[in-house]
């Protein structure tokens, strides 16, 4: 395996791992015994979980954690790493897989919103992503009849992609589009579950109700 290879898994695997790092898991533990799992309705360890059941401060806190995994490892890569590169893909990947789907974990890991976001600012100097992609959360926001959030952001990842194929169809940077499409695969993916989820937890609510 030549050393341009090695060193396009190398960013990959840092990527990966410190994806893996599931503040808004550890820090609620740690700083004041709570399990967000335990105790949001989602079993979700997220920032909008922390700030529900551990306060606003720990909250921000893990969403800049969150967003930094992300920012730091793209950020590094792109400044060793031609982003053009087909190899950039899986290094924009990579902390959204690992936030999504931690290696140290029978069950899946966060929902990827905070840590795409991050990424995605990562190569704010060779793309606008970032824009596109908080634009179309702000348009869907505003849409009152898309229930629950996790539908929401299902349908704004699915415009992202799809945006981003059409920017990939056009021939702008491969590398960085198809980093796009498979971030929003990972975030779909599983905020589809969480749909789901809170679906199923309704419709049982109701027929208790009844």
């Amino acid at each position: 395996m030549n050393r341009g290879i090695m060193e396009w898994l190398f960013y990959m695997a840092v990527g990966y791992l410190m994806g893996s790092l599931l503040f808004s898991y550890f820090l609620p533990k740690y700083f004041k015994n709570i399990d967000v799992e335990k105790e949001s309705m989602d079993h979700n360890p997220g920032t909008a979980n922390v700030m529900k059941h551990a306060g606003l401060p720990l909250g921000f806190l893990c969403l800049l954690l969150d967003m930094g995994k992300g920012y730091l490892p793209v950020f590094w890569a792109g400044k060793v790493l031609p982003p053009v590169s087909l190899w950039f893909a899986g290094v924009m990947a990579a902390p959204v897989l690992g936030h999504a789907f931690p290696f140290w974990r029978n069950r899946s890991g966060g929902k990827a919103i905070a840590v795409s976001f991050g990424v995605l600012f990562g190569i704010l100097r060779y793309s606008v992503s970032v824009w596109v992609l908080a634009s179309l959360y702000i348009v869907l926001v505003l849409i009152p009849r898309i229930r629950p959030n996790e539908r929401k952001s299902v349908y704004t990842f699915l415009l992202f992609g799809g945006i981003s194929a059409a920017a990939l169809f056009l021939g702008h940077m491969p590398g960085i589009c198809i980093g796009n499409i498979l971030i929003a695969a990972i975030v779909i993916c599983r905020n589809w579950e969480g749909a789901c989820f809170r679906e199923k937890s309704r419709e049982r609510l109701e027929r208790a109700e009844k």
